[in-house]
């Protein structure tokens, strides 16, 4: 089975990498730094959810 990623779909994703600051490269071509994320987050904190839900929501947990 051959696999789907050439060097330059290989080369595109690690520049886009590399231009976002999530893995830092040295002039050798070796990842040297990775960004690891600040905290994990779940899809309520970050979610825009309605005030009357929420309520709605808190009174059923009780």
């Amino acid at each position: 089975m051959k696999h789907s990623l050439d060097g330059i779909k290989i080369n595109a994703i690690l520049k886009y990498l590399e231009r976002s600051k999530q893995i830092e490269i040295d002039l050798e071509g070796n990842i040297i730094w990775v960004k690891k994320p600040k905290e994990q987050i779940t899809f309520a904190e970050k979610a825009k959810i309605d005030k009357k839900f929420l309520d709605y929501m808190k009174s059923k947990k009780s």
